[in-house]
């Protein structure tokens, strides 16, 4: 496997599990607003299982760093790594919109940037990385 090619499964692996996780808990939260400290040490905990593969991805990317011969080698994995950036805050948004009491709003919304956070880290590095990789 090519060098770009670890980046874009990195985000694509980082991205899934995290948005999965923050459904199930945007949801716990959304029931019981007062729980949100249990909530979220349990998604940091599923965050960091989830990005153990990803980050071994980087790794070995970063290990093969050589620039690529042609701008067109580049154009599928960014266009992984962009799509995944860009689903993942619209994911985000959709689940922080839907079916939230008004008392869970403020919790909700502070929520959904830590999980914007935690879901966008590895396809940032995974484009910067592709970035580096330009002829």
């Amino acid at each position: 496997m090519s060098s770009p090619y670890y980046f874009a499964f990195a985000s694509l692996l980082a991205v899934i599990p995290i948005l999965l996780l923050f459904k199930v808990n945007i949801e716990k939260i959304k029931e019981n607003p007062a729980e949100i400290g249990k909530v979220q040490t349990k998604f940091f905990i599923g965050v960091a299982i989830a990005e153990v593969i990803p980050i071994i991805l980087i790794v070995l990317g970063m290990m093969d760093l050589t620039a690529v011969s042609t701008m067109e080698e580049l154009y599928i994995p960014g266009q992984i790594v962009i799509l995944s950036l860009v689903f993942s805050p619209f994911f985000i948004f959709l689940q922080k919109s839907v079916g939230v009491p008004e008392e869970a709003k403020q919790v909700v919304n502070t929520f959904s940037f830590i999980g914007m956070a935690m879901a966008n880290a590895i396809p940032f590095i995974s484009l910067v990385c592709l970035i580096m990789l330009l002829p």
